[in-house]
């Protein structure tokens, strides 16, 4: 994709969600915010990588990177649910940043659905954290595709291949796979994705999920379980800032009894006659305490 033709790609971009949460042309509020906001913030962290070459810091993005590739919802149309977005009245196109980080994009999603062993030029950890919160939605009984077009020409599609992609890319940043226990505790749906907080012994620890576990969280909610993702980690490099679920499973646990629960189940009946203590007779008892004492 030659310089000038990305420009024109972004006259109007076209994105569509296919699956069955868009079948009759709707789409979750959620969702609609999760897309848009999940771009528009990926396409800001490729614009500061291009501009100072190197990986997002930590704080708020310089004013104008954020001015300089902000889109503006347009439209949205039934057919499947398709959401037009253009470059803002106000955008700086004097080098047209927003075209520059758009083509990284594509060209990155690109590589990644050939090779996800390596990261593509400008995809920091971060990028590549967005793109996942971006397919986070994508399920089998949700969303199964997101396309991204324009002028009739489809740049890129995302799907749970392009997510599973991602996820390899993930493990191969600055991140590491971990798994934690301890109990789940489900927080606030962000419109960006999906999260929970799983309570060890040493702290909490904040998670994010895709669409395919939320029903397993929810069925495990208040339980013990084992967490298996890839966390990002805080500055120390041994604290997690948060975990990327990819699987969760329950620890099957003792049910609690009381006491008269335990004492029906085994047939204890309550102490009536304390002579009942003495137990039964012992023949040669007299003689057996006898020879104790003439061993003293």
């Amino acid at each position: 994709m030659n310089h000038a033709y990305a420009v024109d790609t972004l006259a109007t971009l076209t994105i569509r969600a296919v699956g069955p949460a868009t079948s009759d042309g709707r789409l979750a509020l959620s969702e609609l915010a999760r897309i848009a906001s999940a771009l528009q913030t990926i396409l800001e962290r490729i614009g500061f990588s291009i501009l100072t070459g190197r990986p997002r810091r930590m704080g708020r993005l310089p004013r104008q990177v954020a001015e300089s590739v902000q889109l503006d919802v347009t439209g949205f149309h039934e057919g499947s649910a398709i959401l037009e977005v253009e470059r803002s009245a106000g955008t700086n196109s004097t080098d047209d940043l927003l075209s520059d980080a758009f083509r990284v994009l594509t060209t990155g999603i690109h590589e990644l659905q050939v090779d996800n062993t390596r990261l593509p030029l400008h995809f920091t950890p971060s990028v590549v954290n967005g793109l996942v919160m971006l397919c986070g939605g994508i399920g089998e009984g949700n969303i199964h595709r997101i396309e991204f077009s324009s002028s009739g020409s489809r740049w890129f599609t995302l799907d749970r291949g392009s997510r599973a992609s991602l996820k390899a890319a993930q493990r191969i940043s600055a991140q590491k796979e971990i798994t934690v226990v301890g109990r789940l505790h489900m927080g606030d749906f962000d419109p960006m994705s999906l999260r929970c907080r799983i309570d060890t012994y040493s702290g909490s620890v904040s998670c994010d999920l895709d669409d395919d576990l939320k029903d397993t969280v929810l069925d495990y909610l208040d339980e013990l379980v084992i967490a298996t993702g890839t966390a990002e980690l805080q500055a120390d490099g041994i604290a997690v800032r948060v975990l990327h679920l990819s699987e969760l499973t329950k620890i099957e646990t003792t049910k609690f009894q009381t006491l008269d629960d335990l004492a029906t189940k085994q047939r204890i009946q309550p102490l009536t006659d304390p002579a009942s203590l003495r137990g039964e007779p012992i023949d040669d008892f007299d003689e057996f305490l006898e020879n104790i004492r003439s061993t003293r």
